[in-house]
């Protein structure tokens, strides 16, 4: 389970560092570059602004999905340490029963 959680959140924080670099790259051009994005099969022409506003609504969704799945995996850790810690207190527990 937490394995799964931490390699989706990195899938995601991936697909972050694409979305931000396609970004950059849009700031670069001038308002007037023909940008086009993907949709199914098809390229569709887009204005500069319409694309940056598409990708920034993008990074929010995909910085909360992160944020999600980071609290997630610390939840997760916190109880995976707790049970461990448990485990390692009842062993302990039962050995000093058993040489007493």
């Amino acid at each position: 389970m937490l394995s799964n959680i931490i390699a989706r959140r990195q899938q995601w924080e991936a697909e972050l560092r694409e979305v931000e670099n396609a970004i950059g790259e849009l700031n670069k051009v001038s308002d007037e570059t023909p940008i086009y994005k993907s949709v199914g099969g098809l390229l569709i022409k887009t204005d500069k602004a319409t694309a940056l506003a598409d990708l920034n609504d993008k990074k929010e969704t995909i910085d909360l999905r992160i944020k999600t799945l980071q609290r997630q995996e610390s939840l997760l850790k916190k109880q995976l340490d707790d049970l461990r810690k448990r485990v390692s207190d009842e062993l302990s527990r039962l050995r000093g029963g058993t040489s007493a």
